[in-house]
């Protein structure tokens, strides 16, 4: 029964000094940055605490190749064409409106709670509507210019570069971001909470299902020239 008590006692000591830990991180001044380049660099989103950091990268990674041995010549076997692979969520479901409504009340509960070091982000928008692509890229510079005066009145602004473009002749929508913020991230999950409802509903309003998935890949596959497939 003692040692029960000491390994319950010690796990107790433990839990207190992870949820204190955790609360002291949440409390210190915190920067992030966020990084990705045109047209298909890996996303790169980094958190300091002081000297503390870390760094998590989704995407392409470069990779060491290893050394292959001789193989005898042959014929250059034909390149295959990648299907399309559908996106995970399609911004032409997105509700303006509701999205300007929510990121409008997100700003407000954290005035003052960020400075912005560094914004640069850059969209160069494609669809395969010429129509569909002029009528989103409009949509969403209205809804930047009118967010950007609530991030100027809620926040610091140092160095600012929004660029919002169509391309008529890409393949697809591309996009580069250069974001650094210093903020402390205990003032977030509260106001998390508090828009969950709306976060989700919104989440929910843009993300590709499967069905949706495997209609897009067909519809994009059959677009193909018949040499490409």
């Amino acid at each position: 029964m003692i040692v029960v008590k000491l390994i319950g006692i010690l796990l107790l000591v433990l839990l207190c000094l992870g949820i204190g830990l955790a609360a002291l991180l949440m409390c210190l001044p915190a920067r992030v940055e966020v990084r990705r380049r045109m047209p298909d660099g890996p996303l790169r989103v980094r958190v300091g605490f002081g000297p503390f950091r870390r760094v998590w990268t989704r995407g392409q990674r470069r990779a060491r190749k290893p050394k292959q041995k001789k193989q005898p010549e042959q014929a250059p076997a034909r390149a295959e064409q990648r299907s399309p692979r559908a996106p995970r969520v399609n911004l032409r479901r997105l509700d303006y409106e509701q999205a300007l409504s929510l990121a409008c009340d997100l700003i407000d509960d954290m005035t003052g709670a960020m400075t912005w070091a560094r914004l640069h982000v850059t969209v160069l928008l494609h669809t395969p509507d010429a129509a569909q692509t002029g009528r989103l890229l409009g949509a969403l510079s209205a809804l930047v210019g009118n967010l950007y005066p609530h991030l100027a009145r809620a926040f610091v602004l140092e160095d600012t570069k929004i660029v919002l473009d169509a391309d008529f002749d890409a393949q697809r929508t591309v996009w580069g971001a250069d974001i650094a913020v210093m903020t402390r991230l205990g003032r977030f999950p509260p106001i998390l909470w508090r828009r969950r409802k709306a976060l989700w509903a919104l989440w929910k309003s843009v993300r590709m299902t499967e069905e949706d998935k495997k209609r897009w890949e067909a519809e994009h596959a059959a677009a193909q020239p018949a040499g490409q497939k």
